[in-house]
């Protein structure tokens, strides 16, 4: 998986177009399959009494399967108004339901393809929603109680409309009622909020669930902790989501390792084009990080009719730039290769501060707030604080300043990118405010990452692997 996303990565700045995922035009990147950029929605109308700053934003977090891979992205909103009305069910919610499945509109035109969009509804909304207005890929629908008591049967026809059309509908966090008893032979799974419950309550909660549906899907949400996902996996569940991956401890005295700190100083020299001749001289001495470059230049998705077989021969193929994106992936991944959903989430941020900076900047400005994105979360692949990340590359001022002190020309798309991530609709309307963006232009671009990101991971010509 990383081996696509580097190799598309390569793409991204290449001089010849590239089969999928262009970055030629930052507003358009996925024009080449849709015809056209994600559209920003139109806003509905307000409910009485809601004001413009109450607006709900959309905001996402990945679903990962046991391997810590990328299976799918939940999409739900925040703001003001969903927070006055979590234990109310009316029409500010049918509202909010609405804003969401409308934002999910734009993904009729460029399908996430491998991975599935995830969507909280209400119980009326659901059977008032229809197959039509939905993505034409199958989405999940995390249903939520509305009732407290056994499902209608009007219920029931509508979550069997969706099932027929090809979508899965999920009971979400509502193990023990009466209402999901009444569902459980229906649905096509069942999810439980971990940050809500023990781990002796999710292990009774679960089987409980095991016992009346032997077979049925689990899910585990609000996953927060390492020892949450462990937990969640010891108990069956085959789908996470929640800030885990993310998650940032106190990381002080942690330094970096050898191999990082080499990956650190051939960034810098490819940077200064230093002549590869040197660059070959200290690769040669990892031997890993030697397999690991021949195994990705002889992929098959360079086309090369000729087995490369020495180092000087691979830096020769992939010129300058290409090293130095391949080293940047490199060291984001830790050195691992193996985990990719941190490596997808940065490419994700990244992705998103290029876009919302490009109402604005320049390209080659642009082109910093990507690699601005990846950079920022160096700190969470390494284990280590940020600072020391950083240190070893010699990064510039502006990069510097808003990836330790989120000041400078980069550092409120970066503020911008956490509020989104962290879904804090405040700090959100404020940044893009500052920024000259409108919440509708924010959640447009969010899906255009995500969409950008599906699609390297799709593409077949790119599974060579690292």
């Amino acid at each position: 998986m990383l081996g696509k996303l580097i190799t598309a990565f390569q793409h991204w700045l290449d001089d010849t177009p590239a089969p999928v995922a262009s970055r030629a035009k930052p507003t358009t990147a996925s024009a080449k399959e849709a015809g056209a950029p994600i559209p920003e929605i139109a806003a509905r109308p307000l409910p009485a009494g809601m004001t413009v700053e109450a607006e709900p934003v959309l905001v996402h977090r990945e679903v990962l399967d046991e391997a810590l891979a990328v299976r799918g992205v939940e999409f739900f909103v925040r703001g003001e108004l969903r927070d006055k009305i979590q234990t109310q069910r009316n029409a500010a919610r049918r509202f909010l339901d609405g804003v969401l499945v409308d934002q999910l509109a734009s993904l009729r035109h460029t399908p996430m393809r491998q991975r599935q969009a995830w969507v909280q509804l209400s119980e009326l909304s659901l059977m008032r929603l229809g197959t039509g207005k939905l993505p034409a890929r199958a989405c999940v629908l995390l249903l939520a109680d509305d009732t407290g008591q056994p499902a209608s049967a009007d219920l029931r026809e509508a979550m069997g409309a969706m099932q027929d059309a090809g979508h899965e509908v999920w009971l979400d966090d509502v193990i023990g009622s009466p209402w999901c008893h009444s569902l459980l032979g229906q649905a096509s799974g069942v999810t439980l909020r971990l940050a809500l419950r023990t781990p002796f309550e999710a292990d009774a909660l679960f089987r409980e669930v095991r016992e009346l549906q032997p077979g049925i899907r689990l899910g585990a949400w609000d996953v927060n902790t390492q020892e949450d996902f462990e937990l969640a996996r010891r108990l069956r569940c085959t789908r996470f989501s929640g800030a885990f991956v993310t998650r940032r401890e106190d990381w002080g005295g942690n330094e970096l390792s050898p191999q990082m700190l080499t990956v650190a100083s051939l960034i810098n020299q490819i940077q200064e084009e230093t002549n590869l001749r040197e660059v070959a001289r200290v690769l040669k001495q990892d031997m890993a990080m030697s397999y690991r470059l021949l195994r990705y230049v002889n992929s098959a998705a360079h086309g090369l009719n000729q087995q490369i077989a020495t180092i000087e021969q691979g830096l020769l193929i992939l010129g300058q730039a290409q090293m130095d994106r391949w080293l940047t992936l490199l060291l984001l991944s830790g050195g691992a290769m193996g985990d990719t959903a941190l490596t997808e989430i940065a490419l994700t941020r990244a992705r998103f501060l290029e876009l919302v900076g490009s109402y604005r900047l320049p390209p080659e400005q642009c082109e910093k707030l990507f690699v601005l994105g990846l950079f920022s979360m160096l700190d969470v692949a390494l284990k280590v604080p940020l600072e020391t990340a950083v240190k070893p590359l010699r990064l510039a001022e502006p990069l510097n300043a808003a990836l330790l002190r989120h000041e400078g020309a980069y550092g409120m798309y970066l503020s911008l990118a956490d509020a989104c991530e962290r879904g804090v609709a405040s700090e959100i309307a404020r940044y893009a405010l500052m920024l000259g963006l409108t919440s509708n232009k924010v959640s447009a671009r969010q899906v255009e990452a995500i969409n950008w990101v599906a699609e390297i991971a799709a593409q077949p010509a790119l599974r060579a692997r690292q």
